[in-house]
């Protein structure tokens, strides 16, 4: 008796073939959806990382460019500036993500071996960008008590749970 082997589709793959290749296939794209939300937190930290560097820069170029006079004028802690999801200025908060702190400080003093001293022609500005789509309150620090505290106006890394970043220059007056 002779024993003949299944018949084999036109393509030339049997039944077998087929259902396994599936199985590979459904397997594959099951880890891949798996790893879909990692993939996405990751392109949203990214995206953050890049408008808050955009918006810290910006503002810090700004500084630069302001009159020295105008720059270093009280207050010193300047008035919150609002930005879009892709770092365009806003008038007011509706509809902000991203909320931006400057700080000027009028003298910076420059460390040398006797100690730092004050240059009054040196202004340090110092911007801080928060991630703030729910608009919450910002708590800022207080007089600073000791050497480690942050500066008056600016925002408290121990007394806040917001993402933020922040951005230091130096403006020099010209002579």
């Amino acid at each position: 008796m002779k024993t003949s082997l299944p018949p084999r589709s036109r393509l030339g793959f049997s039944l077998v073939e087929v259902v396994v290749a599936i199985g590979i296939a459904a397997s594959t794209i099951t880890l891949m959806i798996g790893l879909l939300p990692a993939g996405l937190s990751n392109f949203r930290d990214a995206l953050n990382t890049t408008v808050t560097s955009q918006i810290g820069q910006r503002l810090l170029y700004e500084a630069g460019q302001t009159d020295y006079a105008v720059l270093t004028a009280a207050p010193a802690t300047k008035p919150t500036r609002y930005f879009d999801d892709e770092g365009t200025e806003l008038a007011d908060e509706t509809g902000a993500i991203y909320h931006a702190l400057t700080r000027v400080q009028n003298s910076t003093a420059i460390p040398s071996a006797v100690g730092g001293a004050a240059q009054n022609n040196l202004a340090t500005v110092l911007v801080q960008v928060v991630l703030n789509p729910e608009n919450r309150p910002l708590t800022l620090a207080g007089a600073p008590v000791g050497p480690t505290d942050p500066p008056e106006g600016t925002l408290d890394p121990t007394r806040t749970n917001q993402k933020f970043a922040t951005f230091t220059g130096h403006v020099a007056k010209s002579l």
